[in-house]
């Protein structure tokens, strides 16, 4: 579901996006004429759980909104109130798939990964002196980084085309664009 989009460098809501109650409720909370609070908090929302967020790859919460925290400009003790966790929760349900998922628990994986190279103690010897890690096993590692790269990305575009493809089933497009069947003249 396309809830929220940026087009722009502006954080675009969709008209549908105002029928999910904690989104909803966020925007009639914001008083204000230009409705700013309301905005930001989208913002953080799209980038804390859209599939198609470029903090994706942060699988610690935390870390990430620390992130999105520091590129949107807010103060230090912004923190994220019961409210908008809510709105975050509820997006995030609204717009998983099997493939997201399947995304997420890479990110994961390859998080793991890439903490296990970066600690690996090349000196560490089990109780009888061996090495635990093998050269062979690291440099195996190693060179699989690149078509894990490849792999990642090309699951990427594919949440996001799902994302999109979603969008248009929902809102009920075809998918074709305007007169694109011809005009009949009958």
């Amino acid at each position: 579901m396309k809830l929220l989009n940026i087009e722009n460098y502006q954080i675009k809501v969709s008209d549908e996006a105002l029928l999910v109650k904690p989104i909803r409720d966020l925007f009639q909370a914001d008083k204000s004429k230009n409705k700013e609070n309301f905005y930001t908090q989208c913002s953080i929302i799209f980038f804390m759980a859209d599939p198609r967020s470029s903090y994706g790859y942060i699988v610690d919460d935390g870390e990430r909104f620390e992130a999105v925290r520091a590129q949107e400009g807010l103060s230090k003790n912004y923190k994220i109130s019961p409210e908008l966790q809510l709105a975050i929760d509820t997006y995030k349900k609204l717009t998983t798939t099997i493939s997201s998922q399947l995304l997420d628990d890479t990110y994961v994986a390859i998080d793991k990964l890439r903490k296990f190279l970066r600690n690996i103690d090349l000196y560490a010897v089990d109780d009888k002196g061996k090495p635990l890690y093998t050269i062979s096993s690291i440099t195996s590692a190693i060179k699989a980084i690149p078509q894990l790269t490849k792999d990642i990305q090309e699951a990427e575009k594919q949440v996001n085309s799902d994302v999109l493809e979603a969008g248009r089933k929902r809102g009920g497009n075809t998918g074709k664009a305007l007169f694109e069947d011809g005009i009949k003249y009958d």
